[in-house]
């Protein structure tokens, strides 16, 4: 129970900074997606069936935070994961340099679908509240600089969330092992 209390703080922490802090640095369509790239560097580590929990609480948190449908940020993550978790039990077979750079590319493929997916459901949404006159675009017009922002952010948190896991992963066996002895 204190694992999913620690995620849901992590995630909710995170949710905060994307939302209130990134903005001051970047403009509103080029804002690196922090709890996207966390999402999928997660996702490349433990596979789609242990990480759409967070994805789904992720999702809520930032459709919440940030005023959109409930819903929207939901799917995209969720498809996001599936796609990264599908991609990297592909791709990823060895520890390398190569393993770095794919990553990258997943969180290039991650930042393109997620934009598409929630530039769609955002049509859905809007043509079910039948509001007229609201077209988006299929792509951001700065969808370049987004992918430029979050792979830059993912290089520099890739070590600090590598350490994290593995902190967590030591944690988490010396509660197995004392729970054992008891």
């Amino acid at each position: 129970m204190s694992k999913k209390i620690s995620i849901l703080i992590f995630f909710f922490l995170l949710v905060i900074m994307q939302v209130s802090l990134l903005p001051n640095f970047f403009a509103a369509q080029r804002i690196p997606d922090l709890v996207l790239i966390v999402l999928i560097f997660f996702s490349t580590r433990r596979g789609f069936s242990e990480v759409w929990g967070m994805a789904l609480m992720a999702g809520i948190l930032m459709d919440i935070f940030s005023f959109s449908p409930l819903g929207v940020n939901i799917l995209s993550f969720l498809l996001v994961v599936l796609v990264a978790s599908f991609l990297a039990q592909r791709f990823l077979v060895a520890y390398s340099t190569w393993k770095f750079i794919t990553l990258i590319f997943l969180v290039i493929v991650g930042t393109a679908i997620n934009d598409f997916a929630i530039v769609i459901l955002m049509k859905i949404f809007s043509s079910l509240k039948n509001i007229g006159g609201s077209s988006f675009p299929f792509f951001a017009s700065d969808l370049g600089f987004k992918i430029l922002n979050n792979s830059l952010i993912f290089i520099v948190i890739y070590w600090p969330l590598k350490k994290f896991e593995n902190l967590k992963n030591v944690y988490g066996q010396k509660l197995t092992l004392r729970n054992n002895v008891r």
